[in-house]
């Protein structure tokens, strides 16, 4: 059923399963659900289904609609206190797709170890095995042209390790921005120890390499959730989709125990709505508005619930904590040196006379329109970029911050204490970007050339939270990602960053390098002042999680390893926010995984 769908036909179904939520996880759900044409599946979307938008389409123009007010829910932080006080955006991708429709389409894997992490912690089932048998599931990966593949040395998919059956398509870029620089860049971060890892996809992360895309080669196209799931399967009779709808609630049948979820809530064109579910509810609001809905529905800690009238149904503190973000100093203010103008970069496409000859190009599957910016990512321990003094320190922080934290944070830190000693064990990761990337209140001058770095740390030892404000649902929540609230995380940065400014002084990229722009000489030159320089600019990597997540309830469970939330019979929670700890990866594979798993899950039920 298309998503021209009316409320009124909406409700008058019978659904087998609501999912709330049309994102990368909702829609993967739906469509493994309705594969069964006796099996009816509702989906409500908040946004809209804009399917013929070259901004979501054209890989080229990915992540240009970040901050855009349709297409972005336009989350914001609270003031970071530990970070000059920033209102940090949050961006979310608001429409049919979800975050799908507006990240920068990398498609990659944390390492082995990192899943079986998951089980150990109290997950039985969510492990590496697991988790590749549904990376493989969700995608077929498309061959590489032989030309392409021997000029850019791209190694080809092993079967056992890539899908090739699966909705979502994915593929090596079409195009590298950073042209002949790329073989210099990749130099670089090898002669500062960051080894090539030919393919990051098999279980070892450490490396740097050339990252897969979740784009169709075919025609040079993005390929996400709303096409691979939605658009592909909406001739079916029983999968009927409803966007601008925004769930209020769940509701649950009086005086059940546990609670039994019968149906949603929902707010379609200023009217209210319910629609019923005769099997499960699903959640797949993504990892800032999961908790939300949960909480909305009388789900969460009560002392909240109560301050905004809400009835609590289950008392379940953890719902919207653990808050877990990337910290790093890209967006805002990354690290940014002028080159050699000779040398091609994607500040070239930014000029007003390339646009003709760019969509030329394009039409042919050819330059920076038919590839996402970004290509090559390094992923190094800590033993790569910090002395053994920054790293003694940084333990001895960390085992300090175990002892004021819970049972279950504590455990979680046991883990991060052990894996940031370990040389398979990635901290912190690099991302060049061949151009410009504003900074502060830099400005890029026409015809210059431009190579940047956003630098990443991966596992911050800081936890925030996101909580309702109001018991508005269309009220934002409140977002805190406690940014550097853990010393140890700007130390951490200090580091990475550091190492980001060594990358621009390797022999590789001697000749290149015309002038160093941020941070500023004079700034770099200062412990103190990088730190302070830090505290202004760091900005999210877009990957929040762990906001319900799944471990044994008195560990700061949301959800159990069925992915049922406690105390419910059947509400489930499928997406990001379930992940108890967060990935040295980009999320985009791993959610699609937990779709995949959690359909399997459901059908099983």
């Amino acid at each position: 059923m298309t998503a021209k769908l009316t409320a009124a036909q909406f409700v008058s179904t019978t659904f087998d399963y609501i999912v709330i939520g049309g994102g990368t996880a909702g829609l993967t759900v739906a469509a493994r659900l309705s594969e069964d044409p006796a099996t009816k599946v509702g989906v409500l979307e908040a946004g809209d289904w804009d399917p013929n938008i070259a901004a979501i389409n054209l890989p080229g123009l990915a992540g240009s609609l970040m901050g855009h007010e349709k297409h972005d829910w336009g989350p914001v932080s609270v003031p970071q206190i530990h970070a000059n006080g920033q209102k940090v955006p949050q961006p979310r991708g608001k429409g049919l797709g979800g975050s799908s429709l507006i990240n920068i389409t990398l498609l990659d894997r944390a390492s082995a170890a990192e899943y079986d992490g998951i089980e150990a912690l109290g997950n039985p089932g969510w492990n590496w095995n697991e988790f590749l048998k549904y990376f493989k599931k969700s995608e077929t990966t498309i061959p590489t042209d032989p030309d392409h593949a021997a000029k850019h040395t791209l190694p080809k998919a092993d079967t056992k390790w890539h899908g090739d059956s699966g909705p979502l398509l994915k593929s090596y870029p079409l195009y590298f921005g950073f042209g002949q620089l790329r073989e210099r860049v990749m130099s670089a971060l090898e002669e500062l120890g960051v080894p090539s890892n030919p393919d990051a996809n098999e279980g070892n992360k450490v490396g740097v390499s050339t990252t897969y895309v979740s784009v169709d080669p075919r025609n040079a196209t993005r390929s996400y959730a709303a096409n691979v799931h939605f658009q592909a399967n909406s001739h079916r009779g029983n999968l009927f989709v409803l966007t601008s709808a925004t769930v209020s609630k769940v509701i649950f049948r009086e005086g059940t125990s546990p609670l039994v979820a019968t149906g949603v809530e929902f707010i379609h064109e200023d009217q209210k709505y319910r629609a019923s579910a005769s099997k499960e509810v699903i959640v797949s609001a993504g990892s800032l508005q999961t908790p939300q809905i949960l909480e909305l529905s009388g789900i969460g800690d009560k002392t909240l619930l109560s301050k905004y009238g809400i009835a609590t149904l289950i008392d379940l503190p953890s719902v919207g904590e653990n808050l877990q973000v990337y910290v790093d100093d890209h967006v805002s203010a990354p690290v940014v040196f002028e080159i050699d103008p000779q040398y091609e970069t994607l500040d070239a496409a930014r000029e007003p006379e390339a646009a003709a000859s760019l969509q030329q190009l394009y039409q042919q599957r050819q330059g920076p329109l038919s590839a996402p910016p970004l290509s090559v990512v390094a992923f190094f321990p800590s033993e790569t970029f910090m002395s053994p003094e920054q790293r003694q320190k940084w333990k001895e922080g960390a085992l300090a911050a175990m002892q004021d934290a819970p049972e279950g944070l504590r455990k979680q830190y046991e883990v991060q204490i052990r894996r940031f000693a370990a040389p398979s064990s990635p901290e912190g990761e690099i991302m060049p970007v061949p151009g410009f990337l504003p900074a502060l209140d830099l400005k890029r001058t026409p015809k210059a050339r431009y190579l940047s770095i956003c630098t990443v740390v991966l596992h911050p030892l800081s936890r925030g939270s996101v909580h309702i404000a109001s018991a508005d649902p269309q009220a934002p929540p409140t977002i805190d990602p406690a940014y550097l609230s853990r010393p140890e995380d700007l130390e951490v940065l200090l580091a990475a960053v550091k190492f980001s400014l060594a990358f621009f002084k390797t022999t590789a990229l001697g000749d290149v390098v015309r002038k160093q722009l941020a941070p500023a000489p004079e700034v770099a030159a200062s412990d103190d002042a990088l730190r302070d320089y830090i505290k202004k600019t760091c900005a999210c990597v877009y990957h929040p999680l762990g906001t319900a997540a799944m471990l044994p309830k008195q560990h700061g469970g949301v959800v159990d390893p069925e992915l049922k939330v406690y105390g419910t019979a059947n509400l489930r929670v499928v997406d990001a926010s379930i992940l108890p700890m967060q990935i040295a990866a980009h999320t985009q594979a791993t959610v699609y995984a937990i779709a995949e798993k959690a359909s399997d899950i459901i059908r099983g039920a």
